[in-house]
């Protein structure tokens, strides 16, 4: 605004707030000024260039305001949008993955192939590696005392106890986790230090990548684990001393035949939850059956 009333009161409050400056004070009544001169004996020329000086002042800070503001706001709000949209896309998958590995574990479980996700709890992982470790011994036992009875032990059977003995002694142990899921198992007997190598077979596409990134950023696992996504039933099993699994009661009868064909004897079988229905257990624990190959079937043919 130009006009001159609105100069002139402009000009008036302006100086009164310089009044200080010029060795007048301003009095406590409204309007009121001692010291020198008067208002009305005021410089008008002073005046007037001090407040064009202020007020090119304050149109030069809008300016500035207005620029920065034109300049940062866009590029700050685009990197919050960005920023806002990354963590919706992690929250999401994170959300998403779970239910995405259930429902691509339900397939084979719909055609008797396979068993749903169902992670191993830690308390009875430690129940099936406690059965492990004190299995591995007995064995170890049973080569040692060979030589004392082979009055008494037929040639096949003495060659299955040297058998048993040998894998027990050895330092090539191999254990596989059937349907390994996340991979928590097999990193488990990993960490038991028994086994040369350690592996996981996981029809899933989902856990399996999961489990492969959980090997990838932990390198002390890169040598003695692996994983592989492959089909239970197109895979021979026939290298490894300890297997686990934690199956589904559809499927049991037909693991167990496949395993009395596949694995050496002295390997041993550990089934969480879900027994083998023809197989008799050396021992079960808390619903963990532990079966020796071949004592856990060779009961039930006689």
């Amino acid at each position: 605004t130009t006009g001159k009333n609105t100069k002139n009161n402009f000009n008036f409050s302006w100086i009164r707030r310089r009044s200080g400056e010029d060795g007048r004070t301003v009095s406590k009544k409204s309007g009121e000024i001692s010291g020198e001169g008067d208002i009305t004996n005021l410089n008008p020329t002073a005046a007037k260039g001090n407040i064009d000086t202020t007020a090119d002042e304050l149109n030069s800070f809008l300016k500035q305001l207005l620029q920065e503001s034109a300049n940062a706001d866009p590029t700050t709000n685009r990197n919050e949008i960005n920023y806002k949209n990354i963590l919706l896309g992690i929250g999401g998958t994170l959300f998403l993955l779970p239910h995405l590995a259930v429902l691509l574990s339900l397939p084979p479980v719909l055609r008797r192939r396979g068993a749903p996700y169902l992670p191993t709890l830690t308390e009875r992982s430690n129940v099936m590696f406690d059965l492990i470790r004190k299995s591995q011994i007995q064995n170890q036992n049973i080569g040692r005392r060979i030589g004392n009875r082979d009055s008494i032990i037929s040639h096949d059977s003495k060659s299955e106890l040297v058998n048993i003995g040998a894998e027990s002694q050895s330092k090539n142990l191999k254990f596989v986790d059937i349907g390994s899921g996340d991979g928590r198992v097999v990193f488990r007997a990993a960490r038991e230090g028994t086994f040369d190598v350690s592996v996981g077979y996981e029809i899933n596409p989902t856990l399996h990548l999961f489990a492969q990134f959980r090997r990838l950023v932990t390198p002390k696992y890169w040598s003695t684990t692996r994983f592989y996504c492959r089909d239970l039933w197109n895979t021979p099993l026939n290298n490894y001393n300890v297997v686990t699994v934690y199956g589904l009661a559809p499927i049991m009868d037909r693991l167990g035949r496949k395993l009395e064909g596949e694995l050496k004897p002295g390997s041993i079988v550990v089934s969480n939850v879900f027994p083998f229905p023809k197989w008799r257990s050396c021992t079960d624990v808390g619903n963990v059956y532990l079966y020796r190959i071949p004592d856990c079937y060779r009961e039930n043919e006689k």
